[in-house]
């Protein structure tokens, strides 16, 4: 098994190399569900900052996205990462599907004509972090704009957080030839 579980240089659009991240992540998270408690916890504080700042979210998005020639909902973003595999399966969920060997600059395919059909919660993490120049800019002119801000920041710093506790969690578990 790969040990370096946030390897970024990764093609995650691969099926085989999706498919083995899964698998692997799967198999850790059910031999060793009780040792992997903080992570869940974090996953869960993760996902609540996420549900907090998504009206923020969503109210500019309904007025900006609609005008914009450029989609930003592509297949470049719409795939999980290793973390984000990790965060998904600490909430005690399953990935949804994916379509494979569509190309980067296609559709996402979790678009729809009412906007993505994951919750925020839930979506990769590619496509939760991206904001595009005129999404930011009227974000920015927003009075409450700070607040989400401040928010979006605590929620990263979360996510910093989860993805060392896991890490600390497997090098301490491989110490202890834990990992299967």
């Amino acid at each position: 098994m790969n040990r370096d579980f946030f390897d970024r240089s990764l093609n995650y659009q691969d099926q085989d190399t999706y498919n083995q991240i899964l698998s692997n992540v799967e198999v850790i998270f059910q031999k060793h569900d009780d040792e992997l408690q903080r992570v869940k916890e974090i996953a869960q504080m993760i996902r609540e900052g996420i549900e907090e700042i998504s009206p923020f979210i969503q109210q500019c998005t309904e007025i900006v996205c609609p005008a914009c020639k450029n989609i930003c909902c592509s297949n470049k973003h719409g795939y999980y990462n290793q973390e984000d595999l990790v965060y998904i399966h600490a909430l005690g969920l399953k990935p949804p599907d994916f379509e494979f060997g569509k190309k980067e600059s296609d559709p996402c395919q979790f678009f729809s004509m009412t906007g993505c059909a994951l919750e925020r919660s839930v979506r990769p993490s590619g496509c939760n972090w991206y904001f595009c120049e005129s999404l930011l800019d009227y974000m920015e002119m927003r009075p409450d704009y700070q607040e989400f801000d401040d928010s979006l920041g605590d929620v990263a710093t979360l996510w910093m957080e989860l993805m060392k506790v896991f890490a600390w969690i497997m090098k301490n578990m491989e110490r202890d030839s834990a990992i299967p």
